[in-house]
């Protein structure tokens, strides 16, 4: 019999099976002079239970190829490419000289976005690597989902205000609103992120880290905040709504236009890009996270994935995408933005302490000795 592991240190005691024990100890130990046989009989109760308990123990090992080693890999992509993709697009929409513009404004906001999801990163991997397990401390755990939260929403908000500025200068009567100027750009995108940080002070202020049955979980208590999965589900939806119309408004008015302006035509590409994200990478998460969130349990057992949560961790993978795609619409859909980038690139590399190239190295001069010699 193996012992009876616990905070209260006693399994040493509880090892030794009452059997072994010579006679003349049973006699002594007044629990064999009271009650011998009840004594006999838990014991035995004990050496019976304990070894299926440690066998279940033992079998809950991670076993969701997709959780567990799909998304951590998907991940490690996105922090490869995402992150000195946005760096360097970051560096070309400030170097730009246009950040007077109220698209510039948002464009910047949702950069910075996605850099600070791109940051938090590093802690999930060897998260889910780890098989779902831990290892940094609990105030490590609240910033880590925090940020990714924020990064993820503040995203999401800033493309529907991408759209529907986008929205706003391709419409035949043009309208003049604040969020379309600059000041009210910077207002916009500054209450965006407090919102966001206004969301998330819950998860900072409560315990994220939990002990489960395959080690110390993090963000995973889901039963318990089932009305803020519901929020994001709808913040997503009437998001998504005007992308969708904006996107929709563009095509109608460059259709009733004979000859649509490059303006034009870059404003469409832009909505076009964002609506994609929306449903290639956004829309999945959401479609799976209140039902995801509904069937969870307070305290998650050892089982196997369900359908559901294998649909869920996928859902999870397509949105750090999200990162990696914004660039790209960048490039595509905004005027001379490749060559800003092109020349944030070359600046950057020519900053970098290069080795002399060989044609570029001092060859010495070396004379033999028999001309040195005369």
């Amino acid at each position: 019999m193996s012992p009876l592991r616990g905070p209260l240190g006693l399994g040493t005691l509880l090892a030794v099976p009452w059997a072994s024990l010579p006679p003349a100890s049973q006699a002594q130990c007044p629990w064999h002079q009271a009650g011998g046989a009840e004594m006999r009989n838990w014991t035995a109760g004990l050496e019976a239970t304990e070894a299926p308990l440690g066998a279940a123990r033992g079998a809950c090992e991670p076993s969701d190829p997709v959780q567990f080693v799909l998304v951590p890999l998907v991940y490690c992509v996105v922090l490869c490419v995402g992150l000195p993709g946005n760096l360097v697009a970051l560096l070309a929409f400030l170097q730009s000289g246009q950040v007077r513009k109220a698209i510039r404004i948002y464009l910047i906001n949702l950069t910075l976005a996605d850099i600070l999801f791109n940051l938090t990163l590093p802690l999930w991997i060897p998260y889910y690597l780890a098989g779902g397990h831990w290892a940094l401390s609990d105030a490590a755990c609240r910033l880590a989902g925090a940020a990714y939260y924020m990064a993820t929403y503040s995203a999401i908000a800033f493309m529907t205000l991408i759209s529907f500025d986008r929205y706003c200068t391709v419409r035949v009567a043009r309208l003049d609103l604040a969020l379309n100027r600059r000041h009210g750009a910077a207002v916009a995108c500054v209450a965006v992120w407090l919102a966001c940080l206004g969301c998330a002070i819950p998860f900072l202020a409560a315990r994220q880290t939990w002990a489960g049955s395959r080690g110390t979980t993090c963000f995973e208590q889901s039963a318990g905040h089932r009305h803020y999965a519901y929020a994001m589900v709808g913040f997503f939806a009437a998001s998504f709504l005007v992308v969708l119309g904006a996107y929709a408004s563009i095509m109608r008015s460059l259709s009733a236009t004979a000859s649509p302006g490059s303006h034009r035509r870059l404003a469409r590409a832009m909505v076009l890009g964002m609506l994609l994200v929306f449903v290639v990478c956004v829309a999945p998460y959401h479609l799976t996270l209140a039902p995801w969130v509904a069937g969870r349990t307070q305290t998650p057992g050892c089982s196997p994935p369900s359908t559901l949560d294998v649909l869920h961790a996928l859902s999870v993978a397509l949105l750090s995408l999200n990162s990696c795609i914004d660039p790209l619409i960048y490039c595509f859909s905004i005027k001379c933005f490749r060559a800003d980038l092109w020349r944030t690139a070359r600046r950057i590399v020519r900053c970098l302490p290069l080795p002399p190239s060989p044609l570029e190295r001092p060859v010495p001069n070396v004379r033999s000795s028999s001309f040195t010699s005369s």
